[in-house]
């Protein structure tokens, strides 16, 4: 299930048709009590996050025990950042292109590394990303490392 930030509020002005993430977690929670498999989405995660908030995320949800923790940040290119807005989300404005919006996934994605080992669920964590990604990084080979790196659940 996807669960791409903690904020109702927030979730209303970005999708305003979704269940709102206190729902999501609720349906998370009650489905850890039933023993389900769980994989959590953090995304798309809002450029308004900071390591601080990934710290309070990530130990919300690693609570709910899931499998694999996805991430990958949130897309303001096109309609997408039109329709966020238009929904009073003046911060799309901020990561509307293609350079902009790199450097905030490369922002967040050491925000996020660096929470889920200060809350120890790194080895959870899946990033998501863009393959666009690799022009604008020093390493290319570690988004491309990421594209075909495999999720650590077992299946048995």
């Amino acid at each position: 299930m996807s669960l791409p930030y903690l904020d109702d509020e927030l979730s209303r002005q970005i999708e305003p048709q979704a269940p709102p993430p206190s729902k999501r977690y609720e349906a998370l929670l009650k489905g850890q009590k039933a023993g389900c498999r769980l994989y959590i989405a953090m995304a798309p995660t809002p450029p308004t996050l900071t390591l601080d908030n990934f710290k309070t995320y990530l130990d919300k949800i690693i609570r709910l025990e899931p499998e694999v923790i996805f991430w990958e940040p949130i897309n303001a290119r096109g309609t997408n950042g039109k329709r966020m807005i238009a929904a009073g989300l003046e911060w799309a404005n901020s990561i509307m292109t293609k350079r902009s919006w790199s450097e905030d996934f490369l922002r967040q994605w050491e925000a996020i590394e660096t929470a889920a080992e200060i809350v120890g669920c790194k080895d959870k964590l899946h990033i998501w990303p863009d393959p666009d990604l690799k022009k604008y990084v020093d390493n290319p080979q570690k988004v491309i490392d990421w594209l075909h790196r495999p999720t650590i659940e077992n299946w048995v």
